[in-house]
């Protein structure tokens, strides 16, 4: 705790004396027995629209506020690259950083996937998180573009080899996925014309000291970062209690992606989503006519009807998107020559038998994809203590997640049953509720 506490006091020293100011109503502390490491707890009952903190934009780290911009040429990098870059040259300088106490208070171990052991990555298995991980594509990043920038520049990343420099990526990479901010430069009012009144500021992707150090609840966002010209200003959003932790939303995630990013989970998730391949869907609705797969396809990715990932939110209604691109690829092919590419006719929305036998093959698939059944996971939920297996434990909580929306779709589309015959009259029956009849929607249109 005397290290903990250490190390906090000498970067609350640094940013006041870089002119960040700290309000005196908040606190660093640890959360680290919950999993959430260092956050920011009220220590006085704090009222709305009370600032919290504010950071100079000087304070920022990024290819603006680095050194390292104007010792090479950065503008050949794309995404977070000059950013990386800047991190790993900053690091190294050890403590001629000016940034020094803020890399001292960052943490260097992660609990997300991509450092996760093989064990604990086999229980993620059937999940949306285990092809996103990245590890692979991201150290081809790393030897393709940024290894030769390194080693042309030993002056400026010296004394190490590339296995060093692999891990520092590892660390710098993962930093900027869990901590770093999209910031906005707000333009010189004095500078503007009228016709650039309109035009959206520039968005640059930034370390932010203090910032970065508030957590995630899902539901309990209490404040927010404003971005000003001269700073960038933390505000409560609601009254904040002595004691209550101080939040700042991630977004509205859901599990697997909290998971992948920022290496937790939470619970109960109202966002929580499953998601059903594009590739298993093609694979799944052509098995039995493959004529024409390759047309069907080309078509549905050129007009936006064909997702690599289709997403089954929680409330586990069909996608309808979905259902109009299982119809296109399960028609045969004389029909959808003449009635989708010559007729420009798109076929429905509503679900029909053939579609319901797709999808609940489909479905089940999906479920079965898992390494455990739903009354394991909830056994190991309820018996295991969190710090017991916290990974594991938090890849039981993604995919049960997944499970109860993919189960609960699954059970919509086996209770499903075909609408009753058109009336002697020869007009379509409303629903057994006495609704109109759903004349449904039409999936997909060219942008």
């Amino acid at each position: 705790m005397a290290a903990f506490d250490s190390v906090n006091a000498t970067f609350l020293q640094w940013l006041a004396a870089n002119g960040a100011i700290v309000s005196k109503d908040i606190s660093l502390q640890d959360y680290s027995a919950e999993g959430a490491g260092r956050g920011v707890v009220a220590v006085a009952d704090i009222n709305k629209d009370h600032e919290l903190f504010s950071i100079p934009r000087s304070l920022l780290l990024s290819p603006e506020t680095s050194a390292l911009s104007q010792k090479m040429d950065l503008s050949s990098l794309q995404g977070w690259n000059p950013l990386m870059m800047c991190l790993i040259y900053e690091y190294g300088k050890g403590t001629e950083s000016k940034w020094r106490p803020y890399f001292d208070i960052l943490p260097e171990e992660f609990s997300t996937p991509m450092f996760w052991s093989e064990k604990d990555l086999m229980e993620l298995t059937g999940t949306g998180v285990v092809d996103k991980i990245g590890k692979n594509e991201a150290e081809s990043i790393f030897k393709d573009n940024l290894w030769p920038l390194i080693r042309a520049h030993p002056h400026l990343f010296p004394g190490q080899d590339e296995a060093y420099f692999l891990r520092i990526f590892h660390r710098m990479g993962s930093l900027i996925m869990a901590y770093a901010f999209h910031t906005e430069d707000e333009a010189d009012d004095e500078d503007e014309d009228d016709e650039d009144e309109e035009a959206e500021p520039k968005v640059n992707v930034s370390m932010v000291p203090m910032a970065d150090m508030l957590n995630h609840k899902t539901g309990h966002n209490n404040a927010r970062l404003f971005h000003e010209k001269e700073c960038l200003r933390m505000v409560s959003i609601k009254p904040i209690k002595s004691g209550q932790q101080i939040y700042n939303t991630y977004g509205d995630l859901c599990n697997a992606d909290l998971l992948r990013k920022y290496g937790f989970v939470d619970m109960p998730n109202p966002f929580n989503i499953a998601e059903i391949s594009g590739e298993s869907l093609v694979e799944k609705c052509t098995a039995q006519e493959p004529s024409g797969k390759d047309e069907k396809v080309e078509f549905l990715l050129e007009n936006d009807g064909l997702e690599d990932f289709f997403i089954v939110e929680a409330d586990g209604e069909i996608p309808e998107e979905l259902v109009g691109c299982a119809k296109i690829l399960m028609m045969p092919l004389d029909e959808f020559k003449s009635t989708v590419l010559e007729g420009k006719k798109l076929p429905s929305t509503k679900l029909t038998a053939e579609v319901q036998k797709v999808l609940r093959e489909l479905l089940e698939s999906r479920l079965a994809a898992y390494t455990s059944d739903s009354k394991e996971d909830r056994a190991f939920l309820k018996q295991t203590p969190p710090e017991a297996s916290r990974n594991k434990r938090n890849a039981v909580i993604v995919r049960s997640g997944e499970r109860e929306i993919l189960q609960s779709v699954l059970d919509k589309v086996k209770k499903w049953r075909p609408p009753p015959p058109p009336a002697a009259n020869g007009k379509q029956k409303g629903n057994v509720k006495g609704q109109p009849p759903n004349k449904g929607k039409k999936p997909y249109h060219k942008k």
